[in-house]
C-alpha cells in the first residue's frame, strides 16, 4: 500500500482546528503524515496559538499560504506537494477516532477500482448517521469513541458504492489522482469540487465507496464559508 498524507486546510476557526489536530495527535498511525495549510487566515497565524505537542510532532508539517487561495486552491497545494502516495482531505472542524486511518486505507484497497473512500459521520449528507441526510448529534449516553466503536462493531464492511465522495473527510488513492488530476480550479472558493473529482474518476472506471466501519465527528464549522460569501 502507498504512504498516506492527511491534508488539513485551515481558514480561521483556530479553536476547532486545534481540537481536530489534537484528535489526530492521538490517532495518527506511525506510517502517516499530517500536512496543515493555513490559507492566509486574517485572524492570526495558526502556529502562534498551537500547543507545543502539536507544533513539535515529527509527523506534522505546517504551511501558510502567502495569499488566500480558497479551499480548492489550498487542497490542491497540499495534493501537489506530493509526487506519490495517497492523500486524505480532512476538514479542520472534524474529530477523528481510533484506527480511523487504518480502516479507511483497508477500505480503499479492498478492490482495485476504488478511487475515494468516505467514512460515516454525524453531519455529512449521504454519509450521516443515525439519521440520513441530517445534522445529527451523538446519541445520548455515548462518547465519541464509544459511538465510533459501536459503528465498527455492527459494521458489515459492505463498502457500498456512493455517487460521489463527501468532502468533510475523503481518502483519495494516488491511482485516481494520477488519472484525473487534482480539483478543477474552476470551482474557486469551493462547493462541488469533490463531486467533479468523483465523477471524473467514475468516467475512468473508479468507484467512490462508503467505509461503513469508520465514524468521524464533523462539527460543521463555518470557517471556509467566510471566504465563499
Amino acid at each position: 500500500m502507498n504512504e498516506v498524507v492527511v491534508i488539513v486546510p485551515v481558514y480561521n476557526a483556530f479553536e476547532a482546528t486545534t481540537e481536530c489536530l489534537e484528535s489526530l495527535y492521538k490517532n495518527i498511525p506511525a506510517w502517516a503524515r499530517v500536512v496543515v495549510i493555513d490559507d492566509c487566515s486574517p485572524h492570526g497565524i495558526l502556529t502562534d496559538v498551537l500547543p507545543d505537542n502539536l507544533k513539535k510532532h515529527p509527523q506534522f508539517s505546517y504551511y501558510r499560504n502567502e495569499k488566500n487561495l480558497g479551499f480548492v486552491g489550498t487542497c490542491n497545494r497540499g495534493m501537489l506537494l506530493l509526487s506519490k502516495g495517497d492523500v486524505v482531505l480532512l476538514n479542520s472542524d472534524t474529530l477523528v477516532t481510533q484506527y480511523w486511518l487504518d480502516k479507511l486505507r483497508d477500505a480503499a484497497y479492498s478492490a482495485s477500482d476504488i478511487g475515494t473512500v468516505t467514512p460515516l459521520t454525524n453531519n455529512g449528507t449521504i454519509c450521516s448517521v443515525p439519521l440520513f441526510l441530517k445534522n445529527n448529534q451523538l446519541p445520548e449516553g455515548y462518547s465519541l469513541d464509544e459511538f465510533a466503536a459501536l459503528i465498527e462493531g455492527v459494521s458489515r464492511r459492505e463498502y457500498v458504492t456512493l455517487p460521489t465522495c463527501v468532502g468533510f473527510c475523503t481518502y483519495i488513492r494516488r491511482a485516481l489522482l494520477d488519472v484525473v488530476g487534482v480539483f478543477d480550479p474552476l470551482f474557486g472558493k469551493g462547493y462541488g469540487e469533490e463531486n467533479d473529482l468523483s465523477l471524473r474518476g467514475a468516467l475512468r472506471g473508479m468507484r467512490n465507496i462508503l467505509d461503513d466501519a469508520t465514524f468521524i465527528y464533523h462539527q460543521g464549522s463555518m470557517s471556509f464559508l467566510e471566504m465563499r460569501e
